[in-house]
Formats: structure tokens, sequence, C-alpha cells
């Protein structure tokens, strides 16, 4: 099976009239369809420079970077939604600048606010809102585009602890349920735990990985499907944290 996403020896750096400084090095994972990946690291390791990089806002210095399908999401720290803009209308934001905006897509857009808790809110405006449900408002808005790859950078950060886990709880099962392939950046370890099949760990910049941790649970051997809060209380959540903990303050 081809992966969704794979990157090969990437390397990037920022110039200023100070100098250079080497911000990732020798880069190299990918990312099969269906699978959910953390990414964490020091802070200040580059990784939403990564990110940049994978959706085209930066250009690779080095090596490259391959997606089989053209369609990459990416869901940022703020919701950004638009408070003069009805929360129906922010859902199809993005297809409207793309010209995409036909009643198959509005019926998509509509199903998804009804399947995800928010049809009663489509004509509401986001201040009314609550953190988890402007995520959710949020999500549905990138996931209208049909991508074949999410990025996420750490977008449940401006949440309070508690409202954190729920809409990480809710954001990761609904990822799962649309099928879609996903990367999250966070500094959050138990969040990269819970949500990801895999966690990549990068080093201090200049960032390389690691080391790639795959996650895996008894309760999940049948194929039955976890929630994220489920694998927070599963007797393996510990000793993934404290592996990976180990790995992300050793930094080199």
């Amino acid at each position: 099976m081809e992966p969704v996403l794979e990157l090969r020896g990437v390397g990037y750096s920022y110039h200023s009239l100070g100098g250079e400084t080497e911000t990732l090095r020798d880069i190299c994972f990918s990312i099969q369809p269906g699978e959910f990946v953390s990414l964490v690291g020091p802070s200040g390791c580059g990784k939403s420079t990564l990110l940049s990089l994978i959706c085209g806002l930066l250009r690779p210095e080095q090596g490259e970077i391959l997606i089989q399908g053209a369609r990459v999401g990416y869901m940022l720290q703020k919701d950004h939604l638009l408070e003069w803009r009805s929360v129906y209308r922010n859902a199809v934001l993005g297809l409207e600048m793309a010209h995409q905006l036909t009643p198959e897509a509005e019926a998509r857009v509509r199903q998804m606010l009804d399947t995800y808790g928010l049809s009663g809110f489509a004509e509401a405006h986001p201040s009314q809102l609550s953190g988890g449900m402007r995520q959710r408002a949020a999500l549905i808005r990138t996931l209208a585009l049909e991508p074949d790859l999410l990025l996420l950078d750490e977008p449940f950060s401006a949440l309070d602890y508690q409202t954190r886990l729920e809409v990480g709880d809710d954001i990761g099962s609904i990822i799962r349920r649309e099928g879609k392939t996903a990367l999250l950046v966070t500094h959050d370890l138990a969040e990269a735990i819970s949500l990801g099949s895999r966690v990549i760990v990068l080093t201090s910049r200049p960032a390389k990985v690691k080391c790639i941790v795959p996650v895996t649970f008894a309760a999940e051997a049948d194929g039955t499907r976890l929630s994220p809060l489920e694998r927070r209380n599963a007797p393996e959540f510990s000793s993934y944290f404290q592996q990976i903990w180990r790995e992300v303050r050793e930094h080199g």
C-alpha cells in the first residue's frame, strides 16, 4: 500500500542577516492511509515548521516530500471562525474560496453538522458556541474539502484542561469515523499517546527523528477501537508515557 505521506531526508534552515539557523535535518518517515500519527519533541525543535513544509507553505532545502493525493487539510491552534458569519457559513468557507460549493458539498456539510451535534447551531454565530463546539466547527470546515491528509497543529492548546480532554476525545473519534489520515503536532505527551497509532519523537534543533514508538493496547487486539479517554485509563498508557517522556527529555 502506498503511503499517504512520505518524507525522504528533509532538511530546512532559516536564513537571516545574522546567519543561518538549521532547523530540520534528514527527516524521514511515512504515514499509511487511515493512520493517526502524533509528532512530539522539545519546545522550539521545528515541529510546526515541518507541518508548514508538508502543506507547501515552505519548501524543503534538502530531500523531498511525497503526498499521495493532492488535498491537504490544515487545522491550526486557533479556530479562526469569522464572527460575522454563521456556523454553517463558516463551515462552507473553504468550499466557497475553492469554488466547490455544489449542492452535494452543501448537503455533506449539513450532514456533518447534524452528525457532530451542531445542526441546532447552524445559524448561530461563533461567540454563541463553547470552545469545544468551535473546534468541531473548525474541523468540519477542514473536512468539507475532503482532504486526503489532515495536519493538526496543537488544535486543542487554547482550551482549558477539562475541555481539552473532551474535545481531544471528540475530534479524534470524528477523524477516525471519517477514515482520515492525520498527523498531529502536540507538546502534550498524553494527548499524543491517546490519539496516535505511532508517536514520532524529534530531537532538539536541528531536529532529527530520534525514534518512532508504535502505540498498541491489548484491548484493541481484536479490532476494537478504544476512545482517547479509554486509552488514558488503559494499563499500558503509563509505560508509554514514561518511555516517550524519557526520549523527549534526552533531547539529542
